[in-house]
């Protein structure tokens, strides 16, 4: 994740990152000035108590609910501490070494709080992780293989996304999964992990095949050109009908078969009902004419 001075663009714009379940990854942030050059966090205080430099960072989860924090600079054990110092203007953590930090799926948001020195401005930005197991990532080579039909150069440090990078699928695949959980009955899968790709894949893919083509046709709608002419040369760029077509198609089409496929995990319910004479119906038969007939009752009048 890039942080330079004077440039406030949201750490949205970096795709999330992807840890394996029980792996180790370097989670790392670069510093620039506001002339787009490295530059290392000023490890010096001022007046004799504030610190010239700062470098904190929190993890928490969705909830808020705070996994660890450590402070890079100003900090009293420098031995301890686990942010590294990389190189000029880059630092990270690897995440993972510590017991049980990567053995559950799941996400996590890294929120970074920096200050080159006294004089720059304070920054917060947040990093988006993604912890998944080896049993989602074996979705990827057929998501990609349905979604992607021709080989792109992905370079996400250059912003070169030309193609789909393996955090990009993911992102889809939960935007499938979500489209899932919306739909009536009421069966939900909190998480990737929980559901049934054993047997339900293919839906979960086209499902998720939706939100792909939905990117694909918004970004169709800017670059489409409908007619261009130099020097006698014309030529037509149109992907957004046939994109939009497809589209429909399965937007039509998979409300029924997500039906079908959540009646399978759909419990049957079960009834049960106790009838016990009461008083009232006591009354009742007590003063019926013989033989009067009660559809769909049965009393022992005996001793009555």
């Amino acid at each position: 994740m890039i942080i330079q001075t004077g440039f406030n663009s949201p750490s949205t714009l970096d795709s999330i990152e992807l840890i394996r379940v029980n792996g180790k990854r370097v989670i790392d942030i670069y510093l620039y000035d506001a002339n787009g050059n490295l530059v290392d966090i000023d490890e010096t205080m001022y007046a004799g108590v504030e610190p010239s430099g700062i470098l904190n960072l929190e993890v928490t989860d969705l909830s808020n609910v705070l996994v660890y924090s450590e402070s890079y600079w100003p900090v009293t054990l420098p031995d301890e501490r686990r942010i590294k110092h990389l190189g000029t203007g880059h630092y990270g953590i690897k995440w993972g070494e510590a017991e049980n930090e990567t053995s559950s799926s799941g996400t996590l948001l890294f929120n970074w709080n920096a200050r080159v020195n006294k004089d720059s401005e304070e920054f917060f930005r947040t990093q988006i992780t993604e912890t998944v197991s080896g049993r989602v990532l074996s979705l990827l080579p057929r998501f990609r293989l349905m979604l992607d039909k021709s080989i792109k150069v992905i370079n996400p440090e250059q912003f070169c996304n030309l193609g789909y990078s393996d955090s990009q699928l993911i992102m889809y695949l939960n935007c499938g999964k979500d489209r899932i959980n919306q739909a009536q009955p009421y069966v939900t899968w909190m998480t990737l992990d929980q559901f049934p790709i054993e047997h339900g894949s293919e839906l979960l893919m086209s499902s998720s095949l939706i939100s792909a083509l939905e990117s694909q046709y918004l970004f169709a709608v800017d670059t489409d050109v409908q007619s261009f002419s130099d020097q006698g040369h014309s030529f037509v760029l149109t992907h957004f009908a046939p994109i939009k077509s497809l589209y429909d198609t399965l937007s039509s089409s998979l409300p029924q078969r997500i039906r079908e496929f959540k009646l399978h995990y759909v419990q049957s319910g079960t009834v049960m009902t106790e009838f016990r004479i009461g008083w009232g119906f006591w009354q009742t038969v007590a003063s019926s004419p013989p033989g009067t007939y009660f559809r769909n009752h049965y009393s022992n009048t005996m001793g009555m």
